[in-house]
C-alpha cells in the first residue's frame, strides 16, 4: 500500500517563502497556492466539496484537500523585504544565460524534479485535433522573482511543455507577434492562485511551438514554472 501524505520540501523552501511537494494526498490541511501536478482531479473538502482540475491551482487558508495524486504547497508568509530573495541560494538569471539583459532584474531558484507523468501533449495543450499518443516526462518546478514593471523578455523556445502558477502579486504573460515586441495581440492575466492554460502548440512528441511571448509584473511577483520534460528512451 502507498504511503499518505509523504511530503518533503522543495529546493526553493527558505527563508521568504514556504514550499512543500505532498503525494497520496489523504484529508491534508494546506496553507498557500496548492497546485495539482497531476492528471487526476484534485478534491477538497468542505460544505460542498470543490474540484481542481488537473494542472490547475488553488488558494487554500487551513482548507483541507480531501484527495489528491501529487501537489505543491507554495507560500510567501510575510512579504516584508520579499527581494531579499535573490540572497536566499537564488541567481540573477544573466548568470545562466549569456545573452540575457544585463539590466533586467529576473532571478531564478533552484529547480527540483518532483517525479514522473505520463500523458497526451495535445490534449494537454488543447489541440482542435488530437493525436492519440502519450509521452512520458519529468516534472521540473522553479521559481521566479522579479519587481514591478519588468519585462522578462521576449522569447519563443523551449524544448518543453509549459506552464505557471502565480505565487504572489499580479502580472501578465504577453503574447506578441513579433520579437521586438511591437505588436502584442493577447495577454493573459496571473493572480495569485492563477494557473493559465498552455499556450503551446505541439508538433510531435518531442517538438513545441510557442509564440512570441514574455511575462511582465505589474507589482512585484513570485510565479512558478511548471516545466515537463521529454524522457529520453
Amino acid at each position: 500500500m502507498t504511503e499518505e501524505n509523504r511530503s518533503r520540501r522543495l529546493s526553493f523552501d527558505g527563508k521568504y517563502i514556504q514550499a512543500s511537494l505532498v503525494e497520496t494526498v489523504r484529508d491534508y490541511d494546506a496553507n498557500g497556492v496548492v497546485t495539482n501536478l497531476s492528471n487526476e482531479a484534485m478534491i477538497v473538502d468542505g460544505g460542498v466539496s470543490a474540484v481542481v482540475p488537473p494542472w490547475k491551482s488553488t488558494i487554500l487558508r487551513g482548507g483541507t484537500i480531501a484527495r489528491a495524486e501529487r501537489v505543491s504547497i507554495v507560500d510567501v508568509p510575510d512579504a516584508t523585504n520579499l527581494g531579499g530573495i535573490m540572497f536566499d541560494g537564488w541567481d540573477w538569471f544573466g548568470n545562466r544565460l549569456a545573452e540575457f539583459p544585463r539590466t533586467t532584474p529576473l532571478f531564478i531558484s533552484k529547480h527540483d524534479v518532483v517525479g514522473q507523468v505520463a500523458l497526451n501533449p495535445w490534449r494537454f495543450s488543447n489541440h482542435p485535433e488530437p493525436r492519440d499518443e502519450t509521452v512520458h516526462y519529468d516534472i521540473q518546478l522553479n521559481l521566479w522573482w522579479a519587481p514591478a514593471k519588468t519585462d522578462a523578455v521576449i522569447h519563443n523556445t523551449h524544448s518543453f511543455l509549459e506552464i505557471h502558477t502565480q505565487i504572489f502579486g499580479l502580472g501578465r504573460i504577453q503574447i506578441f507577434h513579433d520579437q521586438a515586441g511591437e505588436n502584442l495581440y493577447r495577454e493573459i492575466s496571473t493572480a495569485p492562485g492563477d494557473t493559465h492554460d498552455p499556450i503551446v502548440r505541439v508538433a510531435d512528441t518531442r517538438h513545441y511551438t510557442y509564440p512570441w511571448h514574455r511575462g511582465w509584473t505589474d507589482e512585484d511577483c513570485v510565479w512558478m514554472a511548471i516545466e515537463l520534460h521529454p524522457k529520453t528512451a
